[in-house]
């Protein structure tokens, strides 16, 4: 064989090598196109889906426990993991559990037209009794009477469970109380456990609710309530400077006038939970310009500041003595 035609040959060998290079280089290409058409469509509809579940996270809709809701921000965290992969089916599976477990629709996050319309209603309807119920004179006696009813849970003295179910009562602003029941019985606040024993039907019309308040109001403050853990009260008293006491006051005495409740004394836990509902959107009732305030603080943050105002004391005149027990309950139990 000539050296010309060995010159052809390897020309003919080469030029076929890079015919079949280019078919693979086309064929992987039609593939890429072939699997990426149903994963763009998966992407295109994952942030949506991200979106509805993290309203959930915030709303609860489904009222779970916190134990659900750390596992379905676990599964939230994985499925963007995966989303970041491109394993796209088992981002959207792992969405899933989420939308089962707190039982929100897969097509919107938006309030309807219809639920806006509901809302106002009762807002309207606690707004009302709140105006009621402040222009009247309360009858201390009768708001004894029906407080016997809330001691069970509140306590004689008011002072509720230094664990944080029950907040203190005694000593808050009777404005603020007024408010926060007539939520409660409009349904503007969710408080399931109290709305029974609150009710009109329970303790009659908004004169019961100026009643109760105005007797609540005259209780004595316990100090010896539940306090966090010391660890970052420097950190606390900061935060609570720049971010509280413009409405909460410089000592925690909140405003009457404005339905700003008295933060002084209150149980740790309770802050902390109440906190938690305001800044992630589950208090209805919820001051916006507080929503605002606090959105951006982190859970370290946020107990800080709340250990920091669990230390917070009223004023002398205001303080229950130490073993302090209410003498309209003295008569209970002698029977």
């Amino acid at each position: 064989m000539t050296a010309l035609h060995l010159v052809g040959l390897r020309e003919t060998r080469r030029a076929d090598r890079s015919m079949h290079r280019w078919a693979l280089i086309a064929a992987a290409a039609a593939m890429a196109v072939l699997l990426a058409a149903p994963h763009a469509a998966h992407a295109a509809g994952f942030p949506d889906a991200l979106k509805r579940v993290d309203y959930g996270l915030r709303k609860n809709p489904a009222r779970v426990s916190q134990f659900a809701l750390d596992s379905c921000r676990k599964r939230r965290d994985f499925a963007v993991k995966l989303y970041e992969s491109r394993d796209m089916d088992r981002a959207e599976q792992s969405l899933e559990f989420c939308f089962n477990l707190l039982k929100i629709s897969k097509t919107s996050t938006k309030p309807t037209k219809k639920a806006d319309s509901s809302l106002q209603k009762i807002q309207a309807q606690a707004a009302r009794e709140i105006e009621q119920a402040l222009d009247l004179t309360p009858n201390t006696e009768e708001g004894l009477a029906i407080y016997r009813g809330c001691a069970s849970c509140h306590k004689p003295e008011g002072c509720g469970l230094g664990n944080g179910s029950v907040p203190q009562l005694a000593g808050q602003h009777r404005t603020v109380l007024i408010k926060q029941l007539a939520d409660i019985r409009a349904g503007n606040r969710d408080n399931p456990m109290m709305l029974p024993h609150a009710s009109v039907e329970a303790i009659g019309g908004a004169q019961a609710v100026a009643d109760v308040a105005g007797y609540i109001d005259t209780l004595e403050i316990n100090v010896g309530n539940g306090k966090g853990f010391g660890r970052d009260l420097e950190l606390g008293e900061r935060l609570y400077g720049e971010n509280c006491a413009r409405c909460h006051g410089a000592k925690g005495e909140g405003d009457a006038e404005k339905h700003v409740p008295r933060i002084q004394a209150q149980h740790y836990k309770y802050l902390v939970r109440q906190f938690r509902w305001i800044r992630d959107g589950k208090r209805r009732n919820a001051n916006a310009e507080m929503v605002t305030q606090i959105e951006g603080f982190e859970d370290s943050e946020a107990k800080a500041v709340l250990d920091y105002v669990s230390r917070l004391e009223p004023p002398a005149e205001l303080q229950a003595p130490a073993g302090w027990r209410n003498p309209d309950f003295a008569d209970q139990g002698k029977e």
